[in-house]
């Protein structure tokens, strides 16, 4: 069915509003009503259309129209946050440096632009996931129609991802702070009004209902080969995820099961040892549940991931700021361990040498210093082990310790073989999960938040340019973001 032409233009009215999240005017134009005549009148073209621009926002280059060289969406913030927690760092001051302010956590304050990028980026995901929402009926409601309930759910879940993100890198951990004032909440983009903060816990609440309904609401629903369409498993992995970061009572038994429904399903092996160095994270594979395959025709270039962080690309690593590994986390990586073998030298693909670059995590196949241009690697949000990491740190956290230690070893079996990991006492196991978090998952965004449920404080080893030898606690103040100057100009509710 054609939409009529009146429709068409309030529908691109929605589409088109401006990046302020708080700018109310374009939305005031459309009502309720015409939001369900869009709707039924052609769903699967015009929810399908919408959810795609917002799949696209999580890797498209300038998605916050700062003009920056860290506005890439989702992969920019995975560097954003190893760097802060330290496990990362520069190599030197020396090169182009578009992270530097992150790495001297000068940006967590309000006027700064790397600031306002994480706040609208996170915002922008949102509003676009309530104008799908609304078109199905708004927050409320439960559409028979399968279409309508399949958009409405992922909607949904990625509505919840990115209010994770936004309450945990904008206040601190839900453990210090589950009662303090965190972000805006937003449940539609009709007529809203700038809203006050709401709490740590009422932020938490929303997600975990959002992820609640898209595992049940996508049972059964089948996304194909294109992973970077939610289903069941990825909500499944967003919602165990949440659990485990809230950590109330009856949070870790649930963060396991979401888990383990994910693991158990069969359809997301552990990367093997081979894979390890020399293809998992480059190119969709089995193993991943959630990502973005990257082509010619939807490549960002210079302004993505590998732009950043690969020597074998024409990058910043390749122009000077290469991204290295912790020294003192590399070294306490045993010698049998796999993971080893991904940092060293990249001009010289010498294991151990420094810099202590991912030359073999993170790279281009041709292994051509600066020679690929193209920048078709695909951007990975989430794998498997992260859900074996969950499963073993919830289990671990209620006391289930032969069942934890059974999570880890399934991965430990797979990294370094000569390892035996038996009879730990309860700390002994969590410490041991912790290290796998920031070996397994190094450079991929997720160190940032073990970090603060671990209550950690991270000195920087020798081989960082900036504060070396220096601590920074979990709780330290710069360790979040400060909400940016122009929302609080925006939004008088903010006091």
């Amino acid at each position: 069915m054609l939409i009529p032409l009146t429709l068409l233009t309030a529908l691109f009215a929605l589409a088109s509003c401006g990046d302020d999240f708080l700018d109310t005017a374009p939305q005031s134009e459309i009502s309720a009503s015409q939001l369900d005549e869009i709707a039924a009148a052609d769903p699967a073209a015009v929810l399908g259309a919408k959810m795609q621009g917002v799949y696209s926002n999580l890797y498209k280059r300038n998605v916050c129209e700062s003009g920056l060289a860290t506005d890439f969406g989702q992969k920019a913030f995975d560097i954003f946050t190893d760097l802060m927690t330290g496990d990362m760092g520069a190599a030197s001051t020396g090169g182009i440096s578009s992270f530097a302010p992150v790495i001297s956590f000068v940006n967590q304050v309000s006027t700064h632009p790397e600031n306002e990028i994480v706040w609208t980026f996170y915002y922008k995901i949102i509003k676009g996931a309530n104008e799908i929402i609304d078109l199905t009926g708004g927050d409320e409601a439960s559409p028979a129609d399968d279409t309508q309930k399949t958009y409405r759910a992922q909607a949904k879940a990625i509505r919840a991802y990115a209010c994770f993100y936004l309450v945990n890198l904008y206040q601190h951990p839900y453990s210090d702070s589950k009662n303090s004032p965190a972000i805006p909440l937003y449940r539609s983009q009709i007529n809203s009004a700038p809203a006050a903060k709401s709490s740590v816990a009422e932020v938490y609440s929303l997600i975990i209902d959002d992820l609640e309904y898209a595992v049940a609401a996508l049972e059964g629903y089948d996304r194909g080969a294109n992973k970077i369409v939610i289903d069941k498993f990825v909500a499944a992995a967003l919602l165990a995820n949440a659990y485990l970061n809230r950590g109330e009572t009856g949070d870790y038994e649930k963060a396991a099961y979401y888990a383990g429904l994910v693991i158990d399903s069969g359809k997301f092996p552990l990367l093997t040892p081979s894979q390890t160095t020399e293809s998992g994270f480059n190119t969709v594979c089995d193993n991943w549940i959630w990502g973005a395959e990257v082509s010619a025709a939807n490549s960002q270039f210079f302004y993505c991931f590998f732009g950043h962080i690969d020597y074998y690309s024409y990058s910043m690593a390749f122009l000077g700021f290469i991204k290295e590994i912790d020294a003192a986390l590399y070294r306490s990586i045993p010698a049998t361990d796999v993971r080893r073998k991904q940092f060293g030298n990249p001009s010289t693909q010498t294991e151990g040498a420094t810099p202590l670059a991912p030359f073999r995590k993170f790279f281009d196949a041709g292994r051509t210093p600066g020679g690929d241009q193209s920048y078709t690697a695909d951007n990975l949000f989430i794998r498997a082990e992260e859900m074996v990491l969950i499963r073993a740190e919830a289990l671990a956290r209620l006391g289930n310790l032969p069942e934890s230690l059974n999570s880890l070893n399934s991965l430990i079996s797979l990294r370094n073989p000569a390892a035996t990991l038996e009879n730990l006492s309860q700390e002994d196991l969590l410490e041991q999960i912790w290290f796998n978090w920031r070996v397994e998952m190094w450079g991929e965004g997720k160190t940032y938040f073990a970090m603060k449920r671990y209550e950690k404080t991270m000195q920087r080893s020798e081989n960082h340019a900036y504060f070396a030898g220096q601590e920074f606690p979990y709780n330290y103040e710069r360790m979040i973001f400060e909400i940016p100057q122009k929302e609080i100009i925006n939004n008088p509710n903010l006091k």
